[in-house]
């Protein structure tokens, strides 16, 4: 397979980060720029298998800027075919093959037909040589040789030569292969040795892939075993489930995930001889690695130290301060192999030689693996550790060791406890289905009614967290009831999560249930002399869905106070808690929503709370989303969507939404939106048909769709749901000015002057400041646009600010001020391109050529829109048409033509013809699409 492109026309490819490989970088992106001065080079990259030589160089390939890439990657079927490599190579150069003089010329030639029979392998290096040389006069050229070991040996040695005449022009050459003595055609070269990452980055890699956070002790188990080898590394989170990993052996019996060892650690296993495999179990058996307590188990079953050292030499194993495997994968395999008898033997054995009093936790595991019917004192060792584990945060970990001790335990009560407790611990480390497995379990007959009520709450949390559908909201309600009656203690926050299931249900929310659950939520709430801080989010959520906005505003007030003051990780197990975000928005105060995003998510990585993860990650994205940090909502909208996965959580698609409208994705936009209808009436959450409108309201009205926009938002806004007025009302109120609906628009700058009064906020005056602008006719509005700047901008609202200087400049340009206009024209496409929201820069920049200003070029190298003529042009240029053709179809001078073509050669950093053939030169959208209405408004 190989790549041959200019990186100037390359789409723009992922580029995960390299850990522990900055002077690896370093030394590359140094041969890349010395290639472009003229001074190029040749490195041959070498290293183990898995070691990241390809990830280096994609990095290259993707990094390279203003250099051809040429990428060959070598494989085994074209070993024996001569000059296969060579064929590949090539090929995308031919068109510089005019350049070549006539002998070297017919050498490449032959090599590109295959006419290799009577080729001399140094004729073959140097034509290749004058053929790169061609090439690179016109642009330097990258060439990246992957696997070099399996390409066949002519193009080696032909490569060599023209590599070792790289420095000459303008050429640069990467060899990477494992050992860099096996092809001696290369040795020669300059070398640049890949070792094993140092335990720090190994950890950083693995919990950068992780699908959820794991608990620590376990990811330097797994570190150790790799080696710092990434690929396998890696290899665990694809092979295995966190739950797996806690416990070794894989859910179901067999190889973990399909992996199996190969080559010389296959050989290695099978060739062991029963003692020594023996060997190996007990240390797989063992998962805190240690050394000692292995080789005294060892020693407890009979083994030799021959049977040790067989082990050992295997290279399966290394016995060292602490057991390490060769590959993470090899512990989890051997154990899964091994018989239930088996396995109970070596924790029999490892139990035996632990320390009571230095291990205990250690003990306790073993002898819990290694029994066969019920030990209270063991099980209540496991409850001891598991206790301390939870102190420690490592919620996995803790879980397991309680789920083994209610096995152990035969009294029903302290069994269904202890089951209890393992769902606890398991929902908070994000295992919901595997806690909703052992809630099922549960004898609730043989619990007292405190607990009982506590596991029927347990039950139905968990279950909403995985379902968010009625019959888990109806289950939210039967559990505040039995709260009500049983345990009084905990009503508030039974009350809280039935409340959180009528606010998600929005407009699905079931009429029958909504007046009972609230009235009993705002009655429990109000009647509170010392109220914590759940329970001041609970009246603030029950007046506003009972009262209204403006009764709402001082509890909702007090209700972010609360929890601003409290500890972070306070209530991070109850997910109506992340409703505080919520209420935030509702009193337009950014500040604190950020902050309690921030805060509650980071104490949520630190405590292992990992259920709590998808809501805090979705309101640390639409917080940048606000702030104008495109990118940043990017990342967390992705481990957010990755987390729910994981866990078995039903997605929340909320930022997904928001953050695809305002980047000025269409399509993503209509995908997210009917995937989100489907969802939405499946689950009967109606909330999320707003946000979904929301998000067409956002691309319409960035693309000047305002009859659309109008449409999309104009009866959810009437909804007025908790914290989306925020969002709606803008939407609403230019829509309804460009259409007409003035009624419609002056009741939406009335709603936005009541939360700017009651809130006293700058996010909210801002947005009523603008909404005056866009009603006003006389010269105040001049005024009202730039306090609505400067409001928006004291409030972080950034995007919103932008939108604010697109609709003053608007409004110049069509008060004739073109001047005037260019100024706010130009810092809102400053604010939209940096952000990456490109449908509103686009518009920006429309208005900016109406206004007579030239069209700025994207800060990220995107061209600024073509005006509607000039794509005209364009697409008949591109077609082949003269400019006298051109002058004649659209009724315009041939110099006319000419001038509109000097403008879009300097828009596409083109300048031919020719060059604008190639559609790929052109915008994404641009060539097949005319200019949006918004572009010749007036």
């Amino acid at each position: 397979m190989h790549v041959a492109t200019s990186a100037s026309r390359q789409q723009e490819g992922t580029r995960p980060r390299l850990y522990g490989r900055d002077g690896q970088l370093a030394a590359l992106d140094r041969l890349v720029r010395d290639s472009r001065e003229g001074h190029g080079g040749t490195v041959l990259l070498h290293g183990d298998r898995g070691v990241g030589k390809s990830a280096l160089l994609h990095h290259l390939r993707t990094a390279a800027r203003g250099v051809r890439v040429i990428r060959v990657d070598g494989t085994g079927s074209e070993t024996r075919l001569p000059y296969a490599a060579l064929h590949r190579t090539l090929t995308p150069l031919r068109g510089h093959l005019g350049a070549l003089p006539a002998r070297r010329r017919e050498t490449v030639e032959a090599v590109a037909e295959l006419r290799t029979a009577e080729l001399d392998p140094l004729d073959v290096g140097l034509a290749v040589r004058s053929l790169l040389a061609a090439a690179a006069a016109e642009e330097p050229v990258l060439c990246l040789f992957d696997d070099a070991h399996l390409l066949d040996g002519p193009s080696r040695e032909g490569l060599a030569v023209a590599a070792r005449r790289a420095g000459d022009d303008r050429v640069a050459c990467v060899f990477a292969l494992p050992r860099a003595d096996d092809c001696p055609e290369l040795a020669a070269f300059p070398r640049l040795h890949l070792s094993g990452l140092a335990d720090r980055d190994a950890l950083a890699l693995l919990r950068d892939h992780l699908p959820s956070p794991l608990d620590p002790s376990l990811c330097e188990r797994i570190a150790a075993d790799a080696h710092g080898n990434p690929q396998a590394l890696l290899a665990v989170p694809r092979a295995l489930s966190p739950t797996e990993m806690v416990s070794v052996r894989p859910t179901a019996p067999g190889r973990p995930g399909g992996w199996s060892p190969r080559g010389s650690m296959r050989g290695a296993l099978e060739g062991l001889r029963g003692p020594a495999r023996q060997v190996l179990l007990v240390a797989a058996a063992e998962p805190s690695g240690d050394t000692v307590t292995v080789l005294r188990a060892v020693e407890a079953l009979g083994l030799h130290g021959a049977d040790v050292t067989e082990t050992e030499s295997s290279g399966l194993v290394e016995f060292g301060p602490t057991v390490r495997f060769a590959h993470p994968l090899l512990r989890t395999t051997v154990y899964a192999r091994a018989s239930l008898a088996q396995r109970r033997q070596a924790h029999d054995a490892l139990a035996a030689t632990c320390d009571a009093l230095r291990s205990p936790e250690q003990l306790a595991w073993h002898r819990g693996q290694a029994a066969t019917t019920f030990d209270e004192g063991t099980a209540a060792q496991l409850q001891a550790a598991a206790e301390r584990r939870l102190r420690r945060h490592e919620a996995r970990t803790a879980a397991t060791l309680l789920e083994l001790a209610a096995l152990l335990t035969d009294d029903r009560r302290q069994r269904a406890l202890r089951l209890m407790a393992s769902a606890t611990a398991w929902r908070r480390s994000g295992e919901l289905r595997h806690a909703l497995d052992l809630l099922a379990r549960l004898q609730l007959a043989a619990l007292p009614g405190t607990q009982r009520a506590e596991a029927t709450s347990l039950h139905a949390w968990t279950q909403y967290s995985v379902h968010r559908d009625a019959a888990a909201a109806r289950a939210l309600d039967e559990a505040a009831e039995h709260a009500r009656t049983h345990d009084r203690q905990h009503e508030g926050v039974a009350l809280l999560e039935a409340l959180t299931a009528i606010v998600l249900a929005g407009r699905q929310r079931s009429a029958e249930a909504l007046p009972a659950t609230v009235a009993k939520a705002y009655g429990f709430s109000t009647g509170l002399t010392a109220a914590r801080p759940h329970e001041e989010l609970l009246e603030a959520i029950a007046t506003h869905t009972l009262k209204g906005y403006a009764p709402a505003v001082e509890p909702m007030r007090r209700a972010v106070h609360a929890y601003l003051s409290a500890p972070a990780h306070l209530d991070l197990d109850i997910s109506g808690s992340w409703l505080a975000c919520h209420t935030a928005v509702g009193v337009w105060d950014a500040a604190a929503w950020r902050a309690l995003a921030d805060r509650r998510t980071a104490a949520a990585r630190r405590l292992g709370a990992v259920t709590a993860l998808p809501w805090g990650l979705t309101h640390q994205a639409l917080a940048d989303v606000h702030g104008g940090d495109l990118a940043r909502a990017r990342a967390r909208v992705a481990e957010a969507e990755r987390v729910s996965e994981a866990i078995g959580a039903a997605p929340l698609g909320y930022a997904a939404l928001t953050l695809a409208a305002w980047s000025g994705r269409e399509g993503s936009v209509e995908a997210l939106a009917t995937a989100g209808a489907k969802d939405a009436a499946a689950r009967d959450e109606g909330r999320l048909l707003t946000a979904a409108e929301y998000a067409r309201a956002v691309l319409y009205n960035s693309q000047g769709h305002y009859r659309k926009a109008f449409e999309a938002c104009a009866a959810a806004a009437r909804l007025d749901e908790l914290a989306l007025r925020n969002w709606l009302l803008p939407e609403l109120l230019e829509a309804a000015v460009r259409t007409q609906h003035r009624q419609e628009a002056c009741d939406t700058a009335d709603r936005l002057a009541e939360c700017a009064r009651l809130t006293g906020s700058h996010w909210a005056t801002g947005l009523h400041l603008r909404a005056r602008a866009l009603l006003s006719d006389g010269d105040g509005a001049e005024d009202h646009y730039r306090d609505s700047v400067r409001a928006l901008t004291a409030a972080g609202a950034l995007l919103q600010a932008g939108r604010t200087q697109l609709l003053w400049g608007e409004w110049l340009r069509r008060q004739g001020r073109m001047s005037a206009a260019r100024v706010p024209l130009r810092a809102a496409f400053d604010v939209f391109d940096r952000a990456g929201a490109v449908a509103f820069a686009r518009r920006c920049a429309g208005e900016l050529a109406a206004a007579g200003a030239r069209p700025p070029r994207s800060a990220s190298g995107e061209p600024a829109a073509l005006t509607a003529q000039e794509r005209r042009i364009a697409r008949r240029v591109a077609r082949g048409d003269t400019s006298k053709e051109v002058a004649a179809a659209l009724f315009l001078s041939p110099r006319t033509v000419d001038a509109h073509l000097r403008s879009i050669f300097r828009k596409l950093g083109i300048s031919s013809r020719r060059q604008l053939r190639d559609r790929s030169v052109l915008p994404d959208g641009q060539q097949l699409r005319e200019a949006s209405p918004h572009a010749g408004y007036s």
